[in-house]
């Protein structure tokens, strides 16, 4: 069975899929030099403190690897929330990315067949997607010109241009 127009899910989050990935990449590596960058900080602090807790009280092999075993819960909670920090702020930028390259491919896509003299469907976005404002604006621009009007005003001057490319005199445009 045919699905419908509307995709649903995850995948449908992808309108152009390289321009958003690229920027969701520009958030993945920011967000992977923070979580580094918290980490080692963090992580550095935990093996001094280690260190100097050994070297402090003369501890024993078994007894530092029960202090370690210590530290190893606040260790993965971090890590966790690290990569759930990482995880979160794609997946926002990616939805927040969709708000916004559909409408921009609605509204190219809008202008590419107002420029062609198509006639154009007034345009309408989601009630989600960002650039409303801006497609209300184009709606009234269209509205200002409708493409009979703009098509018909154009003719005398292909005709003229016409005329001047087989080489003959033509009559001034006039108003």
């Amino acid at each position: 069975m045919k699905q419908s127009g509307r995709r649903r899910g995850f995948t449908s989050w992808f309108v152009e899929p390289y321009r958003q990935v690229k920027l969701g990449l520009i958030f993945l590596l920011l967000n992977f030099l923070f979580a580094g960058l918290i980490f080692g900080i963090f992580g550095y602090y935990v093996w001094d403190i280690y260190q100097t807790l050994a070297v402090y009280f003369k501890l024993t092999s078994d007894q530092s690897v029960e202090i370690m075993q210590k530290f190893q819960t606040p260790i993965f909670a971090g890590s966790f929330l690290l990569l759930i920090f990482v995880v979160a702020s794609i997946l926002i930028s990616v939805r927040y990315t969709y708000q916004i390259y559909g409408p921009l491919v609605s509204i190219h896509r809008f202008l590419d067949e107002y420029l062609q003299g198509d006639v154009v469907q007034p345009l309408i976005l989601r009630e989600s997607d960002q650039l409303q404002e801006l497609a209300e604006k184009l709606n009234q621009v269209m509205y200002l010109n409708p493409n009979d009007r703009r098509a018909s005003n154009l003719r005398p001057i292909y005709r003229y241009l016409d005329d001047l490319l087989e080489g003959t005199h033509p009559e001034p445009i006039t108003l």
